[in-house]
């Protein structure tokens, strides 16, 4: 029996039991996220952007290598140009942003530990990265 993880909060205390007991029996140690929502509302703007952007990419990269084909005739050129108009916005990757994991901050993000400068820092300085000393010289 596989192992079911919560991916949006429990409705009620009844569904997180009987999830808990069904894996109970066939795991021994039961994996329960301690978080459940995003840090605010701009997080969760930005995965489903992410998401968008991941589905559309194979459509909107045959339409732009159409549209920028000087080779094809005009009128094919035009169809991609309204093809990808009709496209949702937010399927362009340009609209995507890194963001703080912790504290969701748009700017200065270090993106091998999708951390702000500002709490890079204050994990850093509390010894708690691993593999990061503070400079000293």
């Amino acid at each position: 029996m596989a192992l079911k993880f919560a991916t949006r909060p429990f409705r009620s205390l009844q569904t997180f039991q009987s999830i808990l007991l069904q894996n109970l029996p066939s795991v021994g140690v039961i994996y329960v996220p301690e978080r459940y929502r995003y840090t605010n509302w701009r997080m969760r703007r930005d995965a489903i952007r992410r998401q968008m952007v991941k589905d559309k990419a194979i459509e909107r990269v045959r339409l732009n290598c159409i549209r920028k084909n000087t080779i094809l005739p005009d009128e094919i050129r035009q169809i991609a140009d309204i093809e990808i108009a009709a496209q949702p916005r937010d399927s362009n990757y340009v609209r995507v942003r890194d963001r703080c994991a912790l504290t969701s901050r748009p700017r200065s993000v270090i993106p091998r530990w999708r951390l702000s400068r500002i709490m890079f820092r204050a994990i850093a300085d509390a010894s708690n990265m691993s593999g990061v000393k503070r400079a000293s010289w």
